[in-house]
């Protein structure tokens, strides 16, 4: 899959998620077979601010390459100003968010509320492009809600976006006022692609394991799959579906002892990013999602998220993990 310059073995890549793909996360995914990988969220007036990409969520590592940065923003100066200052930083690529649903983000006209603003939509893309010489995507939701004027909305925005000479569109299959309710329509993706045939076209939504990746490929004829949520606390899902794609046997799932081991190393990897207690907390977000696969999924889940210092989390795992 091509995204402008760079160009991805497989077609797939991990998405850029708010308050989790920080450096481990991020370096967990690649050793596992992410092509491509993205940091947090970033808001354009941060990253005017250096300090902010030192940041864990954003403080990028050399065995972290080709990763993409997300801007979020309303100003389409600030927009551009920010690109350009990530496109001359250690980012690869960078995506612009007009897809984000959380009502703190669209209610400061930013993200997903661009849906609603086409004409400040398409000035942001048309400022970005020339800023920045990297590759540039653009992550839609397929409109801000059901209505005939948002779906205008987001046809003219892909539309114009194409004009303007963007590398790629990332496209989520709900609207900014289903959040993660009900399912993906994945249709609508696909007649973005029939519309745009020399564009590349990335889906997403409702990708939680390796055969998701190849239906949704094979089915809807899209160039390539975002996952998001389903590569917290499942690292595997990125080796699982690269087998899939490439013709092989899709790998056994991890044992118990397997899963503590990568824990265990996820845990190690934030202790060297923030202070022992908050690595702590953050830490419990990402045990919720690794308990899913433990055959006493609640109980582990308590020991982990209860575990109120270092020594706990690691008895926790050393116990429920047979380490």
């Amino acid at each position: 899959m091509k995204l402008g310059t760079i160009t991805l073995d497989v077609p797939f890549f991990q998405a850029a998620l708010s308050g989790y793909s920080d450096q481990a996360m991020r370096l967990l995914a690649m050793e596992h077979g992410a092509p491509l990988v993205f940091s947090g969220l970033m808001l354009d007036k941060s990253v005017l601010y250096p300090a902010v990409l030192r940041e864990p969520l954003y403080a990028v590592s050399d065995r972290e390459h080709p990763i993409g940065g997300q801007l979020l923003g309303s100003d389409p100066d600030t927009m551009a100003k920010a690109a350009k200052m990530l496109s001359e930083s250690d980012y690869d690529l960078i995506d612009l968010n007009f897809a984000c649903p959380a009502p703190k983000v669209t209610q400061k006209q930013r993200g997903g509320f661009l849906l609603t603003d086409p004409k400040r939509a398409i000035e942001i893309i048309r400022r970005v492009r020339p800023a920045v010489r990297c590759p540039l995507l653009v992550k839609l939701r397929i409109g801000y809600d059901r209505s005939e004027e948002s779906l205008e909305n987001f046809w003219r925005i892909c539309e114009q976006a194409v004009v303007e000479g963007v590398d790629g569109l990332v496209i989520h299959g709900r609207t900014v006022d289903q959040k993660y309710r009900s399912r993906a329509d994945w249709s609508v993706i696909s007649r973005v692609k029939s519309a745009f045939p020399r564009t590349t076209v990335v889906g997403s939504g409702d990708v939680f394991s390796a055969e998701d990746v190849v239906e949704r490929l094979t089915e809807y004829d899209v160039d390539g799959v975002l996952i998001a949520r389903g590569a917290i606390g499942n690292p595997w899902l990125f080796r699982e579906a690269r087998a899939l794609i490439t013709g092989r046997a899709k790998p056994p799932p991890p044992s118990l002892t397997e899963q503590g081991r990568l824990m265990m190393r996820h845990f190690d990897l934030i202790l060297k990013q923030y202070p022992t207690t908050k690595a702590t907390f953050f830490f419990r977000k990402f045990c919720v999602y690794y308990c899913r696969r433990h055959p006493q999924r609640k109980k582990a889940q308590m020991a982990l998220i209860t575990a109120a210092n270092v020594e706990d989390v690691r008895s926790a795992i050393e116990h429920w993990y047979n380490l």
